[in-house]
């Protein structure tokens, strides 16, 4: 027989087992709640932030591989479909990271590629914070790229590399002064990082006119810290030439021949230092040489076409400039030259043709083509003044 003591014993066990069976699915939902990993919840925001981005099918097509016999045709989704699996394993994992990271990048999704690296960058490495400012740099983001960057330096104050892409940060920024300090002191770290030399050529070059003085220390510099590569010879070759210098001109353009017999450039620029060196059958023969083994290069046929035209042979002169432009339709140089030497010869439709394509190329052949104009008007060429006139009015700059 049940006592009262004995009732209300029961009647509190019932009760508590009544409280437990409510909580227990709460305590549940907490739990699982607490016990999603980082990267679940930055797969969240990677779909939520990215609209382009397709979300990955719930049943891959296979399973992936285990990391240590990652397959060697493995595609670049199943690539990340795996590292993503690795990641929630391990989620603090800043290797796995950045490879999932470079995925993304390959792929050219680099908003994600933001996203995940800004997430993680605690536990990223070097190599993760030059992907992030490089993804940024692809975005054309030049604030992220220096706020990136930043904490690339501030872990390594020497890292070259960080200071040559902080100088493309400022080029991207309008900021030349800020870009040539960051380029000079990326040099300054380690002179044989190419790179941020290019980014230097690259302000000097677009200078009107070039800095070929600049240029000229520049390329020497490189042949003296990276080595006496025939692009670099090239260069100081064409350096020299524009800038009057013919006689080292000729030395670097001998030099560049010897290391690449291939290219036209180094033969062209050699030419053309030999005629202002007075070596006027030097010249020809170097001119020529380069228009018939380089048939392809617009700047062999031009130059030898130009040599040409100025000892007045306009025949030969117009069919290589001709050449030029079948090498380079857009070539507006050697339109005018075929539009000047054929007109010599009287050949004026060939000569209005190509006058009309030189000056679609470059307005500055306006003038040119004015003078050719007021040319037939004085000699009262009736059938072609108007042609002309129409055409060259409509040539301006």
């Amino acid at each position: 027989m049940m006592t009262g003591q004995n009732f209300n014993r029961s009647l509190f066990i019932l009760f508590l087992a009544f409280v437990s069976y409510l909580y227990i699915p709460q305590a549940l939902a907490q739990a699982t709640s607490q016990g999603k990993d980082e990267f679940s919840q930055f797969e969240k925001e990677l779909d939520n932030n990215s609209k382009d981005a397709k979300a990955p099918p719930a049943n891959p097509p296979s399973a992936p591989a285990p990391v240590a016999e990652a397959p060697t045709n493995e595609t670049s989704e199943q690539k990340i479909e795996r590292l993503k699996k690795e990641i929630r394993k391990g989620p603090k994992n800043g290797a796995l990271i950045v490879q999932l990271a470079e995925e993304l990048y390959k792929k050219e999704e680099y908003e994600k590629t933001t996203l995940l690296l800004w997430k993680h960058v605690d536990k990223i490495d070097r190599k993760g914070l030059v992907l992030l400012a490089k993804a940024h740099e692809k975005r054309k983001e030049p604030s992220e790229m220096l706020r990136a960057l930043n904490v690339l330096i501030g872990k390594d104050e020497k890292d070259f590399e960080a200071y040559s892409l902080m100088g493309n940060a400022y080029v991207m920024n309008r900021k030349t002064k800020d870009a040539m300090e960051s380029y000079k002191k990326a040099v300054e770290l380690n002179p044989q990082y190419e790179p941020a030399y290019d980014g230097l050529i690259e302000i000097y070059g677009k200078r009107e006119p070039p800095n070929l003085y600049e240029l000229r220390i520049l390329y020497q510099d490189m042949v003296q810290n990276i080595g006496a590569r025939p692009q670099y010879l090239r260069k100081l070759c064409e350096i020299n030439t524009m800038d009057g210098t013919y006689e080292p001109a000729v030395q670097a353009c001998n030099e560049a021949i010897r290391k690449d017999p291939k290219t036209a450039d180094g033969y062209v620029y050699l030419g053309v230092s030999q005629k202002a060196l007075g070596e006027d059958q030097a010249a020809l023969n170097t001119l020529k040489k380069a228009s018939k083994d380089f048939p392809s290069s617009e700047l062999a046929q031009y130059q030898y076409g130009k040599l040409l035209e100025d000892q007045k042979n306009y025949v030969e002169a117009m069919n290589l400039y001709k050449a030029g432009t079948e090498a380079d339709p857009k070539a507006a140089r050697s339109w005018l030259g075929l539009a000047t030497s054929s007109f010599e010869i009287r050949k004026f439709e060939l000569a209005l043709i190509a006058f009309k394509n030189a000056c679609k190329f470059d307005k500055k052949n306006a003038v040119a083509f004015r003078k050719a104009t007021t040319i037939l008007r004085n000699q009262k060429n009736a059938q072609w003044i108007g042609k002309y006139e129409d055409a060259s009015e409509t040539c301006t700059f």
